[in-house]
């Protein structure tokens, strides 16, 4: 068995204080660095894949219509055509499309705008060094997502509310007029 060697020379609390803190401003840097890279490159994902989706969205919609209006034009040929009810269908048809447009774009703009907070408070929270101020940032986001979230849930029930009774509204009139049919021939 060996004996450990014991040294008697004094340790300046002071000195080893500041290189504990240097060493944990050194990794806190370097940690910060890291976190702030790694939001900007995802922040940067998010964007780019934003985009494409909004694109893919417009192509879709642009598609639709586009199928939509052959269709019209395919059933004018049919025997069971009746004008007054394709045209109900049709009015029906094109405000769904541009309804449903509204309404996708958006709940798109609604998660872009989150996600943006997102990395906003997330850069904020990383750069921050006082304890406090954190805790203020994080208050402050809770309290303006759930102010945000309300307005836009209010906003998009306003939107399906007003789709549903543009789509309905043709074939009201349409029952309408039948039902003045009916009962002239009664």
């Amino acid at each position: 068995m060996t004996k450990k060697a014991t040294t008697n020379a004094t340790v300046d609390p002071a000195v080893v204080k500041k290189e504990f803190e240097d060493m944990i401003a050194t990794g806190r840097k370097s940690l910060q660095e890291a976190f702030l890279n790694g939001t900007e490159a995802a922040e940067k994902a998010f964007k780019s894949n934003s985009e494409t989706l909004k694109t893919n969205y417009e192509k879709a919609v642009a598609e639709s219509k586009s199928g939509f209006e052959k269709a019209v034009k395919a059933f004018e040929g049919s025997q069971f055509y009746d004008k007054n009810s394709a045209d109900a269908f049709v009015k029906s048809g094109n405000a769904a499309v541009e309804k449903g447009e509204k309404i996708g774009a958006a709940l798109i703009d609604f998660g872009t705008e989150r996600w943006q907070e997102v990395f906003n408070v997330t850069k904020t929270l990383a750069e921050t060094e006082d304890y406090a101020k954190a805790v203020e940032v994080q208050t402050e986001y809770a309290k303006t997502s759930m102010q945000n979230y309300v307005s836009d849930v209010s906003k998009f029930n306003s939107l399906v509310a007003d789709a549903a009774k543009s789509v309905v509204e043709p074939f009201g009139a349409r029952y309408a007029s039948a039902l003045d049919v009916f009962a002239k021939q009664a």
